[in-house]
């Protein structure tokens, strides 16, 4: 259903960078008040991908990106992200700031590490909504009811909390399993129901409901390398998001492309990122193979429980 574009993959590794020559991926993506599609992806820098910095990129129509020279989010900023932050997504919040929600390692785990900037260079530190393991996180793009909503991965589930602090530094309550991993699609190949499911890129507001992408890690043998990660979708009621009104039977994108398949993690496709530009199609972005960054169009028509 997500049609590549013809130019993937959109960021490989650079041979002549110190921090990013090993491996570029899982990005987060928007589109700025400027226009510009603005991009942050990980970069890990050791052969084991223990350590990652978030570098940023810049595009004009979302294909072609211009990568600067120097990361804007390095590891250790923090006590929390001694080694590494990853996977970032970013939701505009309605304080007009971009809010990044990363997945922040040090020797106590990995736990959801919220930053904010608004202009890409700078950024201030939020907090950890849960001290506990805990990944695969974004924010609603806006308030429901009273209330800042989170959905987030505390294995091997999706889970949902919210807050009705709109600085999103305290107070989240509620938290439950909002879908379990078997209710998602199984493998094409082995019939397998997922070892594990989370959101991909932040949820996108259509006039039937919340679309959120999601992945599903399918086992395919007894070790990582035969895991594959796909993308899949479903959709939350607009003004109740605990309620899921449709779950897409199968996958959407399923690494099926060379630099999808061979690489530091092979066979996956992993998201960060959803944008819509606001004509016939949405802006899918994915790391493929945990390695290079990849890009693709979903179309609006081929989603009719949403537009």
């Amino acid at each position: 259903m997500i049609e590549r574009f013809k130019n993937n993959p959109l960021l490989q590794p650079n041979p002549n960078s110190i921090w990013m020559n090993k491996n570029v991926f899982n990005c987060g993506v928007i589109i700025d008040d400027d226009g510009l599609y603005k991009m942050l992806f990980r970069a890990a820098w050791t052969e084991d991908q223990s350590m990652s910095d978030c570098g940023l990129a810049l595009s004009i129509e979302g294909t072609k990106w211009y990568v600067l020279d120097k990361p804007v989010l390095k590891c250790g900023m923090n006590d929390h992200c001694t080694r590494g932050i990853e996977d970032p997504r970013i939701v505009k919040w309605i304080d007009g700031w971009k809010y990044i929600f990363t997945t922040a390692c040090s020797p106590a785990g990995c736990r959801v590490g919220i930053w904010r900037t608004k202009n890409f260079f700078e950024y201030e530190w939020i907090g950890i909504p849960f001290n506990q393991e805990d990944k695969n996180a974004s924010i609603f793009p806006e308030p429901i009811g009273a209330w800042a909503y989170l959905l987030h991965r505390k294995a091997p589930h999706i889970w949902i909390s919210r807050t009705k602090d709109l600085t999103l530094r305290s107070g989240w309550q509620d938290s439950q399993i909002l879908v379990e991993k078997d209710e998602f699609y199984r493998s094409p190949n082995t019939e397998n129901l997922p070892a594990k499911i989370g959101i991909a890129g932040p949820p996108v507001k259509t006039p039937k409901g919340w679309l959120v992408i999601i992945h599903a890690i399918h086992d395919q043998g007894e070790n990582m390398f035969n895991r594959v990660y796909s993308l899949g979708f479903m959709v939350l009621n607009l003004n109740n998001p605990v309620k899921v009104e449709y779950i897409y039977p199968s996958p959407i994108l399923w690494p099926t492309e060379k630099y999808e398949i061979i690489g530091a993690v092979p066979v996956v496709c992993f998201s960060n990122a959803v944008v819509d530009p606001g004509g016939d199609s949405l802006y899918i972005y994915w790391g493929g193979a945990d390695t290079v960054i990849c890009g693709g169009r979903l179309m609006k028509k081929d989603l009719p429980m949403c537009y």
